[in-house]
């Protein structure tokens, strides 16, 4: 695990070494997680619709109002992850231009370096803000998904050690005109990524069967049991596109040194 902080930080100082630029990064990530935020509220309003009240049914006229307001809420955060996606390509723009290595592959694997690393880092954040969200609703299911976090994320660092290793063997061999086949290093970081995203979804089926547990035994009431069960969902994607992303950090990371 310190590993994998080690390189992403070492990366984060290299691709953004001023204050400006590494402030206005931190601040995508933050917003990033903001956006999870709020996709949380979009998962209560829906169970809050779907569900019936303590008193009974709702009344139509309330339905439709929670209705309308949970398309406009989905809606715009579609809207503002296309905006930021968009505000984060002219961040990289400024903060790499006037840096050398201009035309060759040097600026690319700059670009895909900073790409990887801001996604990864964005849905690190949006794990860490849904998970402080499962801790308000049910404390002892937040507890098994930090204990998860944790074990996963030893998980990842192993992964990124073995596949730094792996792109720096690539990389000795292109240098003694030995080249790997392109079939090998995408084997190889498919392999690793799609290996270290398999163990993430068996951690998430042994949360997934703790909160059925919680939601039959009335641990937890069955609106929160809803909108547990799509953070979690939500988060199993989140590990899923961090395993990858991480593999094809190791390799812009390595080639780009």
């Amino acid at each position: 695990m310190w590993t994998l902080f080690r390189e992403l930080r070492a990366a984060y100082i290299e691709l953004f070494p001023t204050r400006r630029d590494s402030l206005i990064v931190a601040g995508l990530v933050v917003f990033g997680a903001v956006v999870s935020a709020a996709e949380m509220l979009t998962a209560k309003l829906f169970s809050d619709i779907i569900l019936p009240t303590g008193s009974g049914m709702r009344p139509m006229e309330e339905t439709v109002i929670l209705a309308v307001l949970f398309l406009i809420v989905f809606g715009g955060l579609r809207v503002v992850n296309y905006a930021q996606n968009l505000y984060r390509v002219n961040v990289f723009e400024k903060a790499f231009d006037g840096r050398g290595d201009k035309s060759g592959s040097g600026e690319s694997l700059r670009w895909a370096t900073a790409m990887e690393l801001t996604t990864i880092l964005t849905m690190t954040a949006r794990i860490a803000v849904i998970g402080a969200i499962l801790f308000i609703i049910a404390p002892t299911f937040g507890l098994a998904n930090v204990v998860l976090l944790v074990l996963i994320a030893e998980v990842f660092g192993a992964a990124v050690r073995r596949q730094l290793l792996t792109q720096q063997g690539f990389r000795d061999r292109q240098k003694a005109k030995a080249p790997a086949s392109s079939a090998e290093k995408v084997r190889a970081r498919i392999k690793a990524g799609e290996s270290s995203s398999l163990v993430a979804s068996l951690g998430v089926m042994i949360l997934m069967a703790v909160l059925i547990v919680m939601a039959i035994t009335g641990f937890v009431a069955a609106g929160d049991a809803l909108v547990l069960f799509l953070a979690v969902r939500m988060i199993g994607q989140m590990y899923s596109g961090i395993s990858s992303g991480l593999m094809r950090f190791a390799r812009a990371r390595v080639n780009g040194r």
